[in-house]
């Protein structure tokens, strides 16, 4: 069995992993749609985005779960995770949002996936390749009115969607987007994205070229912009149970799907004076119990935590000292021998979620790497192992 899918009652428990709550994910989901048919008018249901291996939680895994959860259609990367998917026999819609090289149209229509399109390279190369298998694909297109990134440039998409129109017979226009990058700190910017990308549809519609799905939503476009005009949300972050803004924990209940722990591997006493780790970055000022966990950059957990954060012990929060090294950290423990029971080999820490009472979150994680919360799901969940529960 891959190391990467393990299952708790039948593999070698692994010394340090990710645990993977999947109640919680069918909890978040159903709190998601709830929210989507609050702030859509007319919505037809929500894309979970599962790329990236679901933030770090395992593609394959997740999918199962929203399937059983009465999920119809999921956002990916690229055709490599669209294929993916199919090859696990799942039958749901998925929509690419990276798909504009021509060498894999073939495969795009192959596997029945849902390509964005935002180049006529790309479409003419998709709609020959459905017009020889003697189907007709779906696509989205994709919007550029503010991110800078992919998509067709707002001026030229009136003239880009009726060249599609009239020159791609075999392509099916089923759904138009566009993507937020300043919902959480701009809402002027963003609002005003809102209003030309409407402008947009409501002119498109006036050329008699209309969309079953219209979309924009991210986890924070849906969270916190009301619309009229979209009817399909794409949340990733606050599907596992994250928020992008800490004001949406007001309006949407969720749980952490994800949560990190490891046995420890070794215990020692530091004399005080005496330095730690490479480039003695931390030296004792007093007699300290250092406890060893075996996880270190090169399992996602940043070099930039160094002497920075903490794990729980004993329901104890205590620092990470030292440099973090390729496969280990070294904690200070000390506080925790304060309960009356000094932390020895094989018990169990936790980097990232709850134990008796205390916690550390993914966002303070990040905030002590200067990162995001995102990068660090990804970094962990994507170089551990993960035991599911369900």
């Amino acid at each position: 069995m891959d190391v990467k899918t393990l299952n708790i009652e039948t593999a070698t428990h692994p010394p340090t992993w990710c645990d993977i709550d999947l109640k919680a994910l069918a909890y978040n989901f159903e709190q998601l749609q709830k929210l989507a048919t609050k702030n859509m008018s007319h919505p037809a249901g929500i894309m979970p985005v599962i790329k990236a291996e679901a933030y770090g939680h395992g593609m394959l895994r997740v999918a199962e779960a929203l399937s059983e959860c009465g999920c119809k259609y999921w956002g990916v990367s690229n055709a490599t995770e669209g294929m993916a998917l199919r090859a696990a026999e799942f039958k749901q819609k998925i929509l690419l949002f990276e798909s504009t090289l021509v060498s894999e149209a073939k495969d795009i229509v192959e596997y029945k996936l849902t390509p964005t399109v935002c180049g006529l390279d790309m479409a003419h190369a998709l709609d020959h390749s459905a017009h020889q298998t003697g189907i007709q694909i779906p696509v989205h297109i994709k919007i550029d009115t503010g991110m800078g990134r992919l998509g067709v440039n707002e001026d030229q998409a009136l003239d880009f969607v009726e060249s599609l129109k009239k020159k791609c017979p075999n392509l099916i226009l089923e759904g138009i987007y566009t993507h937020f990058p300043l919902a959480d700190s701009d809402r002027d910017f963003t609002l005003g994205q809102m209003r030309r990308f409407r402008d947009i549809v409501y002119l498109l519609e006036n050329q008699f070229i209309t969309f079953t799905y219209v979309h924009a939503g991210n986890s924070m476009g849906l969270g916190d912009y009301k619309s009229d005009l979209f009817n399909l949300a794409r949340p990733g972050i606050m599907l596992y149970g994250i928020y992008p803004l800490e004001d949406l924990k007001k309006k949407v209940h969720l749980k952490p799907v994800m949560s990190v722990k490891a046995r420890i591997i070794f215990v020692q006493t530091i004399a005080k004076g005496r330095g730690i780790s490479y480039g003695h970055t931390f030296k004792a000022k007093d007699d300290i119990t250092v406890a060893v966990l075996p996880i270190g950059y090169s399992n996602g957990y940043l070099r930039s935590l160094s002497n920075k954060a903490f794990v729980l012990v004993e329901g104890v929060r205590c620092p990470v000292v030292g440099r973090v090294t390729m496969d280990q950290i070294i904690v200070d423990v000390t506080a925790a021998t304060l309960s009356g029971r000094i932390p020895k080999i094989g018990d169990e820490a936790v980097i990232m979620g709850e134990q008796k009472g205390a916690s550390v979150t993914v966002d303070e994680i990040a905030q002590w790497a200067d990162t995001i919360s995102y990068e660090i799901l990804c970094s962990l969940g994507n170089r551990l192992a993960r035991v599911y529960h369900s």
